[in-house]
């Protein structure tokens, strides 16, 4: 019986699929800012994210650039690409330094169509993508960016499951769409109440339960939705 891999999805499957995957795949590590997948393209390659965080943005034709989602553990990078021959509409870096298992596209697909287990939890984690997407969608429109930072800070605590992450403030912005000053003014808010410590570059959760108390209610729809993940009997 093949060991855990740290991958949920994977490690949900049946050991029979699960080391039919591995045999696959080559475990790989994955420093900050690799790029896993490029907007506009289909990779050659899938990856099972074992640990770390991975970003997914999308870039306007007229400059400026906004995140998606974020994947870790929970799921992998590409799984759209398995539905049809779409060309991929963001690109994915990694944001947080983690490693993943990496299946050729090819190899990954005709497994896909071929064994409904694996079919069925890729598919709940597309549909747990979406509900966040959707979410943090209307999050990003109509919520403060108080909230909005402490809810992005929880899920990617949430993914990474590390109380200290490497997170520039130049970077947060970026991910937030909103301006720099608005970062420091907002993560100097949250360290001065006692939920964060942030310094040269590194946030540390000093208070996860205290953090949510001041993200809005998006949070708690995300949060959800990624811990109910693979609860339900697979497909047979």
């Amino acid at each position: 019986m093949p060991a855990n891999t740290g991958n949920l999805l994977l490690d949900s499957l049946s050991p029979e699929l699960r080391a039919e995957i591995l045999s696959l795949g080559r475990a790989i590590d994955l420093p900050s800012r690799t790029v896993l997948q490029e907007q506009g393209e289909r990779s050659a390659y899938i990856y099972f994210l074992c640990s770390g965080v991975a970003s997914l943005v999308v870039t306007m034709a007229q400059g400026g650039s906004a995140e998606v989602g974020l994947t870790g553990h929970e799921g992998l990078i590409g799984a759209m690409q398995l539905l049809g021959p779409a060309l991929m509409p963001s690109q994915s870096y990694v944001l947080l330094p983690g490693s993943a298992l990496r299946v050729r596209s090819e190899e990954l697909c005709q497994l896909f169509h071929g064994a409904p287990e694996l079919r069925g939890r890729i598919l709940e984690f597309l549909q747990q993508q979406c509900i966040s997407l959707e979410q943090t969608t209307a999050c990003n429109k109509m919520h403060e960016a108080e909230q909005r930072l402490a809810r992005w800070l929880l899920m990617c605590h949430d993914r990474s499951r590390q109380n200290t992450m490497t997170l520039t403030q130049e970077f947060m912005a970026d991910m937030l769409g909103t301006r720099r000053t608005t970062v420091t003014m907002v993560a100097g808010s949250l360290q001065e109440r006692g939920m964060i410590s942030y310094r040269r570059g590194k946030i540390t959760i000093l208070s996860a339960q205290e953090l949510e108390k001041a993200a809005c209610p998006c949070y708690r729809i995300c949060s959800d939705a990624l811990h109910n993940l693979y609860r339900r009997p697979s497909a047979e």
